[in-house]
C-alpha cells in the first residue's frame, strides 16, 4: 500500500481507477470513482453483499444536482441538510441514492482535485467495527487497496445522521 499526505497525488490515484482510504469527518474511509467494476471490486474488499448501497460524496449540492436525476423541489432541503454533517436518502429517477457533501475541508479539497463525486463507505470489514488509525487500515487493507491519503480525521466522534426525503426524517 502506497501513502501520501498530498491531495494531488491521492486525487490521481482514484482518477487512475484505484480504490484508496482517506481520512472523512469522524472515520477512515475507502473508495473509488463510480465505476461498476470498481464497486464491484470494493464489495469483494469489504466483503460486503452485492445489494448493499455505498453513499455518493460530492463537492458540493450544485454538483449532486448537475450529476443526478434530483427533483427541484427538494433543492432547499438538501442545500439546508448538506450544511450538517448528514447523509441525504435522495429519491432520483427510480432509485434511492444516499449522497453527503462534506463540511471538512480536507476531504473537500480532495473531491476537488478528483472533480467528480465519489463512492464511499467506511473502511472496515462488512460487519466489523471500523478503522480509527492509520495502522489499523493499514493492517486490514494493506494487500487489498492501492493506497491511503494519511492525513488526520475531522474530529466527529459519531457517523453521520441519515436523512431520508421520502420518509421526511432522520433514520439514523
Amino acid at each position: 500500500m502506497i501513502e501520501t499526505k498530498n491531495l494531488t497525488t491521492a486525487a490521481s490515484w482514484v482518477k487512475n481507477e484505484n480504490i484508496i482510504a482517506y481520512p472523512t469527518e469522524g472515520v477512515w474511509g475507502i473508495g473509488c470513482i463510480y465505476k461498476k467494476t470498481l464497486v464491484e471490486k470494493l464489495n469483494f474488499i469489504k466483503g460486503r453483499e452485492k445489494n448493499k448501497k455505498y453513499i455518493l460524496l460530492f463537492q458540493s449540492t450544485e454538483h449532486a444536482f448537475e450529476r443526478l436525476n434530483i427533483e427541484k423541489k427538494y433543492k432547499d432541503q438538501i442545500e439546508k441538510l448538506s450544511k450538517s454533517f448528514t447523509t441525504i436518502i435522495v429519491p432520483s429517477g427510480e432509485d434511492n441514492i444516499a449522497i453527503r457533501i462534506p463540511q471538512y475541508p480536507i476531504l473537500l479539497q480532495f473531491l476537488d482535485h478528483i472533480g467528480k463525486e465519489i463512492v464511499s463507505t467506511s473502511a472496515n470489514l462488512s460487519g466489523e467495527p471500523v478503522c480509527k488509525t492509520t495502522n489499523e487500515v493499514k493492517n486490514i487493507f494493506s494487500e487489498k487497496i492501492f493506497g491511503i491519503l494519511d492525513l488526520p480525521l475531522g474530529g466527529q466522534k459519531k457517523p453521520s445522521k441519515i436523512f431520508d426525503l421520502n420518509l421526511g426524517d432522520y433514520v439514523r
